[in-house]
């Protein structure tokens, strides 16, 4: 491998570093590269409004003209490099064009800041706040991930209101005990086996609609339910109250998804002390891949 090589007839400042795109099995063919500048550099975000706090390094290349210096750089003009795939040495496959003689050191500096200024105005960062908490996305989370998050925050708010809920259903359960499991009469065999049978039906109603309100999630179909087992007034009155119990959980959990869900999207830009240019150098790509 060769290193600081003389670039076609010029040979560039010293102190201008170099890097070449690698090329897997080239089988000593002769490969031209072309050169690019190249930066590196890293975003601290640090917003105090929002809590937003992230860094963030990029590696980029440009293409070298004669005017690159003066115009603003746009987003076509400058492309993702994986450092990755570089390396300081020079391929021996390598057929290096000619490096422009107006790339010295004032050139890689003007270009560092055409970067810098490319970042103030181009480089943004989505953040997302939920109104009902008050709270942000941390960097890097998705807008699908920060309403998941969101909703564990509400969670215990929800439950607190299913608690309330469940009392509420537990007092109905209450009336309806009163009103027909009062009635008994040892000494009568088939009142005692209504009695009996009516205790069954009003504890496995009592337990499911527990369950209702213990669930993780709420049922998907309300509406849905087992037949009842008999025509008695009591079941029909149970199984209604059952039915109405998954109707207000499920409208429970629509509220509070619709809370989770409340959210607006901010762009943050950097501020120019939160850019740091990390190096600059010419990478070398192979004209192909250019």
């Amino acid at each position: 491998m060769r290193q600081n090589p003389q670039m076609g007839q010029h040979s560039a400042s010293n102190s201008i570093k170099y890097l070449f795109w690698a090329i897997e099995d080239a089988q000593g063919t002769s490969i031209e590269y072309i050169p690019f500048f190249y930066v590196e550099s890293r975003i601290d975000f640090n917003d105090v409004r929002t809590g937003f706090s992230s860094m963030i390094s990029l590696s980029k290349a440009i293409e070298i003209h004669s005017f690159s210096a003066d115009l603003p750089l746009v987003e076509d003009m400058v492309r993702d490099i994986d450092l990755q795939n570089t390396s300081s040495s020079m391929p021996d496959s390598a057929r290096l064009s000619r490096l422009p003689d107006f790339v010295d050191d004032g050139f890689m500096s003007q270009m560092e800041t055409q970067f810098i200024r490319y970042l103030l105005n181009s480089f943004k960062s989505r953040v997302y706040r939920n109104f009902e908490l008050d709270v942000y996305s941390n960097a890097g989370e998705s807008l699908s991930g920060f309403t998941a998050r969101c909703m564990e925050l509400l969670d215990r708010s929800r439950r607190r209101d299913s608690d309330n809920l469940h009392e509420v259903f537990n007092r109905k359960l209450g009336q309806i005990e009163q009103k027909y499991l009062n009635e008994s009469s040892p000494d009568d065999f088939e009142v005692a086996r209504t009695a009996s049978r009516n205790r069954d039906i009003f504890s496995d109603y009592l337990e499911k609609i527990a369950e209702l309100f213990l669930q993780s999630k709420p049922v998907l179909n309300p509406d849905e339910d087992q037949k009842p087992r008999s025509s008695l007034e009591l079941e029909e009155r149970l199984m209604s109250l059952a039915v109405e119990a998954k109707e207000v959980i499920a409208e429970l959990w629509d509220s509070y998804e619709e809370k989770a869900r409340s959210v607006d999207e901010y762009i943050l830009h950097p501020n120019l002390k939160d850019i740091h240019i990390v190096r600059s150098c010419i990478l070398w790509i192979p004209a192909k891949a250019a």
